[in-house]
């Protein structure tokens, strides 16, 4: 089934989790990722001084100011922020390049450095990690300088003997949930062991209970955390919207969203990541309706559902449908456009909405003060989205990315 496929990630996790714990027969023939190293190379890739961002006054750049394209002019790269005061600053020409903030991918599974160097490279500043079983793993992708600022979920709440429930069982079977009895605990142990910056719930058939749902999202909005429902058919669709979770991710691979589906969103004031690109991918290696999925988009982005952009992206071993990392974003950004939306209803959705969508108030926009995430790109992507991916320079927290390996 579908799900099965899109967690891939998920499940390749899971074999090496239960590698390292059980290491039974069973798993003789696998290629576990070695979790253990993974975390230790990208602790070691943190460097042991502290880096202090160059003062930079970036001229002659066309601004985005979140509308239109401005004239000409000066952008000062001040340590992480953006600032005011050119004093001392050294200059670059920005040659009339458009400057963008930063892109967002809002649903990624990065586990290693190199991961995070390929979404740095294509203008990814900030990424949300959508499945965090080990606190220490999405610990270590996090505070390196050049590199994306994460967001990382909790570990997917998901019910016993469904297809999320019995990954999750191969890891640590008490984080299953049952019935609602077990919601405080769950949530209690969640908030304890990872401090998630926000929280992933699964719908799916079986699955949890409408109920059960219903109670993690209260719950979450009780701690003050957003919820994200994985959700990829019909059914699931259904009884996400009914939890009035914020966020729902992925888009149906059986039929489009219907008129009434789509109206109750609307008036939940919940938020579409449709992941496209990995829809896309999903479809055309098992022959699934992405037609469904990008019609669903098109309604929902018609109706005023707001849209984010999110890839899916993990190159994990034995996955049916890789994602690569950075480069996906500018895919999903052309899905958006084939769904629809214009070109700055695009880059909004992988710029300032998503950053509005999750609280996040300081990036999305090339304002003073706010977080030196940018993108330099040579090609008006206004005329041509595909100019996005005409990337000439990248700063993260004002630390300019290397762009060539």
């Amino acid at each position: 089934m579908f799900s099965n496929s899109l967690c891939a990630f998920i499940t390749v996790f899971a074999l090496f989790v239960r590698s390292i714990l059980c290491c039974g027969p069973d798993h003789s023939s696998a290629t576990p990722l070695d979790q253990s190293s993974l975390i230790t190379a990208n602790n070691l890739a943190r460097p042991n001084r502290t880096i202090i961002p160059k003062k930079i006054a970036l001229d002659n750049v066309r601004v985005f100011d979140g509308t239109c394209i401005l004239p000409p002019s000066t952008v000062i790269i001040d340590g992480p922020l953006i600032g005011s005061d050119p004093t001392g600053a050294e200059h670059i020409d920005g040659q009339g390049g458009v400057l963008l903030p930063g892109f967002i991918d809002a649903h990624c599974h990065p586990s290693s450095i190199a991961h995070m160097q390929d979404l740095a490279k294509w203008g990814v500043t900030t990424g949300f990690v959508m499945a965090c079983y080990a606190p220490e793993l999405c610990n270590s992708l996090d505070n390196h300088p050049g590199l994306p600022s994460i967001l990382r979920s909790s570990a997917p709440a998901s019910a016993p003997g469904s297809v999320h429930g019995n990954i999750t069982a191969m890891i640590n079977p008490s984080l299953l949930v049952n019935e609602t009895g077990e919601v405080p605990a769950w949530m209690k142990y969640q908030l304890a062991n990872l401090a998630p910056d926000y929280f992933k719930f699964v719908a799916e058939t079986p699955g949890l209970g409408q109920e059960t749902l219903n109670l993690l999202v209260t719950e979450a909005k009780g701690h003050a955390k957003q919820s994200v429902i994985h959700a990829a058919d019909q059914t699931s669709y259904t009884q996400a919207i009914l939890s009035a979770a914020e966020h729902i991710h992925h888009a149906p691979l059986d039929s489009a969203l219907s008129q009434a589906s789509i109206e109750t969103m609307l008036q939940n004031k919940q938020v579409s990541t449709p992941t496209l690109t990995m829809m896309r991918a999903i479809s055309q290696n098992s022959k699934r309706n992405f037609t469904a999925a990008l019609e669903t988009t098109a309604l929902l982005h018609k109706a005023g559902v707001p849209i984010l952009a999110g890839t899916d992206a993990n190159l994990q071993p034995g996955v049916p449908a890789q994602v690569p990392f950075g480069i996906s974003l500018h895919d999903e950004l052309e899905n958006l456009v084939e769904a629809g939306m214009s070109n700055l209803e695009a880059i909004l959705a992988a710029t300032l909405k998503p950053a509005r969508a999750f609280g996040l108030r300081d990036r999305g926009t090339v304002q003073l003060g706010m977080r030196a995430d940018l993108v330099l790109m040579g090609g008006d992507p206004f005329e041509d989205i595909r100019n996005t991916r005409d990337i000439r320079k990248v700063w993260t927290g004002g630390v300019e990315v290397p762009l060539q390996n």
